[in-house]
Parts: structure tokens; C-alpha cells; sequence
């Protein structure tokens, strides 16, 4: 019983300690440093939670969270949130780009960088 409970605990250092260190890349996703997170989340949040114009006068959306999804070699985050529907009844799930280095700022639809 208690050789069980030993390496039981020694199997969960293990593991713990194989976690991949945020900024570096593992199986081809780049981990966001904190300053690098709080960079794409602003520019997440300036792109969502504006009053978007409905039927029935201006809705905010909201803002989810900001992953990293591939590389992120061009700067961007993969970001989600809701918009209001153009009729006003409900939001709907918008994925967007955002940046999260000093030079890109805002949101786009695609994952590229305008050059």
C-alpha cells in the first residue's frame, strides 16, 4: 500500500515537472509569456466589447479568451468571443487574429499580417 502511494506520487512529479515552459515551442505551439497574453487580450477586448450595431440599436459583445493555436510566428493569437446577430436576438461565436507583439495591434480575420 504504501509502495503504491510512492510511486503514485513520484508518477505525478514526474508529469508535473515535463510541463512545457511558457515562450517555447512544443508540438509547434508557441506558449504566450504573461506580457504577451495581456497584449493580445486588450486588443481582443477593443475588438469585441464595442457596441455593435443590431436592429434593435447597439449591443456589446463580450470576450472570450485568447489561445495559442499554431506557431504564432506572425505575431497573432487565435482569439474567441461573441458578437450580437444583426437582428439583435442572440450573439453569435466570432474567431479572430489578434496580435500580441508591440507591432501589430487589432484583430483580423485572417492569420495573416498585412505587409
Amino acid at each position: 500500500m504504501k509502495t503504491t502511494i510512492v510511486i503514485l506520487a513520484l508518477l505525478m512529479l514526474c508529469a508535473c515537472s515535463k510541463k512545457a515552459e511558457i515562450g517555447t515551442v512544443e508540438s509547434g505551439v508557441y506558449g504566450l509569456t504573461a506580457d504577451e497574453r495581456n497584449a493580445a487580450q486588450v486588443n481582443a477586448k477593443q475588438f469585441y466589447e464595442k457596441e455593435w450595431p443590431t436592429a434593435n440599436g447597439p449591443v456589446r459583445g463580450f470576450f472570450d479568451s485568447c489561445r495559442p493555436t499554431d506557431s504564432n510566428a506572425n505575431g497573432l493569437v487565435s482569439c474567441f468571443g461573441k458578437v450580437p446577430n444583426d437582428n439583435g436576438a442572440g450573439y453569435k461565436d466570432v474567431k479572430r487574429f489578434c496580435g500580441y507583439t508591440p507591432t501589430i495591434v487589432g484583430c483580423s480575420d485572417e492569420d495573416t499580417v498585412a505587409k
